[in-house]
Parts: structure tokens; C-alpha cells; sequence
């Protein structure tokens, strides 16, 4: 599904382009993994949107599993400083090009595929991000970001929202820890690096994403109801929904990952959190539902349902870190909201 094709989409672009200094990535080449997820994509589409307002030449290498969806997701990118590249997380890496930075959001990121696929899921988390580092160190690129997640915080016993250096626990042995102890370890793999190699690397926790570049078969709530009620269909919950998130645009997320990018320092972690998004999944719920004008209902979960449950109550975070490097948000979380289910309804 091409992205550009939505005149909604177009717009949301050039207002998160225009919040954004790309200057110093000019004439210069990225490579991010990932690129046909929910961030990745957005992150891709930036900087194709970069290129194509405000000649900035970036070469994107946009890496993917399949070549085919990648020319189609990004066509409009095609003879405009896009290159896509075939990739697998949990494959060792052949590239024959040299890139400036890496952006790697590669992984598993729904919550049914923790717990079908749990290897793959760790091994894109910690393999993928060692055979990336060694690249980017063979390369000399000047920068690697790793996209890892709120996860790694495990349950704390606040309510508060959690910072940088705050760590709860995590069942180790549960059915979806694959997820979490791999974003633990990969992130830890890349301040190994940075000590042993003094490589710059820089790692970011994204919060509760959302937006209209997810794929049809995410499972996470925020996207499922997002396509659901593009389609006229009912939300159904199957939690009561009191959980706190951090919930953030995908586009907000992009433009903080790049903030990241250019600004963060080496061997520190930086929360993406919008700190006028942090709510309940009911009211995320409830906003998606009002603004399709469909309706919302609780009913039970099943067995599989649960196993892929989030036990965090808690997981809104604190962005202090991030917006002391100047970057703000411009999707708040009923004006995304209701952006991502128009831009859908464009589309489908």
C-alpha cells in the first residue's frame, strides 16, 4: 500500500518535515531495516518526503524481507534517492554498499509473533543488531540508532512514568519474553560496542506507536482497531483497557528518531513518548471508535489472546531526555488518531 497516495498522508509529511533540521544529512547515505514496518516506513518516507521538497539527495537504503513490496510500498521514491534492499534479521549480512548511518528497526513487533515465533523474535533483536554493528563499524559508518522499545522496563511498582535509567522486572521464562529480553540485550550489545570500538551508537525506546503506515496483519490493538474501523467495523476490546501507554504518531516517532540520530549522544537510550499522548487503551479505544463512528464493545479473550497480553499496567513514559535535544510532538493523540483513520479510510 503505497502511503503517498493519500492526499491526508501527503500532509501529515510536510508538517513533520517542517519541524525537522535535515541539513547535515545532506548528500548522505542511511540505511534502515525495517523499512516496511510501522516505523521504518515513516522514517523512510521522511526522508524520500526530504529529498523531494527540499533537494536533499539522502540515499535511502530501505531494507526489507521482499524487494516486490518494497518497490511498491515506496514507488513514489523510485529514481529519487531510494535503493531497496533484501534483508533478514536473523540472516548474516552480505551488503556490498557503504553507508553514513544505520537505523535498525528490524523485529518482530506483534504481539501474536512473540509468542508463535519467539526465536525469530530474539534472534532479529540480538543477532540482527550484532551483524549490523559489525557492518557499521566495517563501513565506518558515523552513527548507528537502534529502535528498541518500552518494553525493556518490565513492571515497576509506580505509577509514574518511567525513565531512562528505571528497570522493573521481566518473567524471563514467560511465553512472550522473547521480545523484551531481546530488546534488553541488543541495546546492552550496542554499548558493548561503543566501549570496545568507540563506535557512536545511540538507542531509542519508542512507546505505544500507531499510525497508518502499519501493516494490516499488526496485531497490536492500536493498529487493528485503526484498520478495523476504516473498514465500518466494531472495536472490540477484550480488556477492560485501564493499562496506561505512551502513545505516539508514527510520524512523531520518525521525526524523533532522526532528532535521535543527529543530536543523541553515544551510549545513551532516549524515550519516545509524546507527553500529550499518555493514556488509557480505552480512551485510545474510545477516540478511534468516535472518530470512524463505529462502535466499541468488551468481550472475553481467549487463551492465545492473553499469552500475547502486555502484564505492564504501566508503560507511559518520561521525555525529558528527548525534548531537551529540542523535539516536540505535533500529533497529539486525538488529532493522530483520527489522522490515521482517515488517511486509512483514503486508501482501503
Amino acid at each position: 500500500m503505497n502511503m503517498y497516495l493519500s492526499a491526508a498522508y501527503r500532509d501529515d509529511l510536510t508538517r513533520a518535515l517542517s519541524v525537522l533540521d535535515l541539513q547535515a544529512l545532506q548528500s548522505k547515505r542511511i540505511l534502515i531495516t525495517g523499512a516496511s514496518g510501522l516505523i521504518g516506513s515513516a522514517l523512510v518516507d521522511l526522508l524520500l518526503q526530504a529529498n523531494l521538497m527540499q533537494e536533499a539527495n539522502i540515499t535511502v537504503y530501505a531494507a526489507g524481507r521482499s524487494r516486490e513490496k518494497l518497490e511498491d510500498r515506496f514507488s513514489h521514491g523510485l529514481g529519487h534517492g531510494l535503493v531497496p534492499v533484501v534483508y533478514d534479521a536473523t540472516q548474516p549480512l552480505a551488503f556490498d554498499f557503504a553507508t553514513d548511518y544505520v537505523i535498525h528497526g528490524a523485529s518482530n513487533a506483534s504481539p501474536d509473533k512473540y509468542v508463535s515465533e519467539p526465536v525469530d523474535t530474539m534472534l532479529a533483536n540480538i543477532l540482527g543488531m550484532r551483524e549490523l554493528l559489525e557492518y557499521a563499524r566495517r563501513c565506518g559508518a558515523q552513527k548507528t540508532v537502534y529502535i528498541s522499545s518500552s518494553e525493556v522496563y518490565g513492571v515497576l511498582g509506580h505509577g509514574k512514568p518511567f525513565r531512562e535509567d528505571e528497570y522493573g522486572t521481566v518473567n524471563i521464562l514467560g511465553d512472550r519474553a522473547s521480545y523484551p529480553m531481546g530488546k534488553r540485550a541488543a541495546e546492552t550489545l550496542c554499548v558493548s560496542y561503543a566501549n570496545q570500538y568507540g563506535m557512536d551508537v545511540s538507542i531509542v525506546r519508542p512507546g505505544h506507536i500507531y499510525g497508518p503506515t502499519a501493516q494490516r496483519s499488526d496485531k497490536r490493538i492500536s493498529s487493528a482497531f485503526a484498520f478495523d474501523a476504516a473498514e465500518g467495523r466494531e472495536l472490540v476490546m477484550k480488556s477492560a483497557g485501564t493499562q496506561l501507554r505512551s502513545y505516539c504518531h508514527c510520524l512523531d516517532c520518525a521525526t524523533a528518531t532522526l532528532t535521535v540520530l543527529l543530536q543523541g549522544a553515544s551510549k545513551q537510550a532516549y524515550n519516545i513518548s509524546n507527553p500529550d499522548s499518555i493514556i488509557t487503551i480505552r480512551q485510545m479505544a474510545e477516540i478511534i471508535a468516535r472518530s470512524a463512528g463505529v462502535v466499541l464493545r468488551v468481550d472475553a479473550p481467549t487463551a492465545a489472546e492473553k499469552a500475547a497480553f502486555n502484564p505492564m499496567d504501566n508503560s507511559s513514559l518520561d521525555s525529558e531526555k528527548l525534548l531537551a535535544l529540542g523535539w516536540r510532538g505535533i500529533f497529539d493523540h486525538e488529532t493522530g488518531l483520527a489522522h490515521t483513520v482517515q488517511v486509512l479510510k483514503e486508501l482501503l
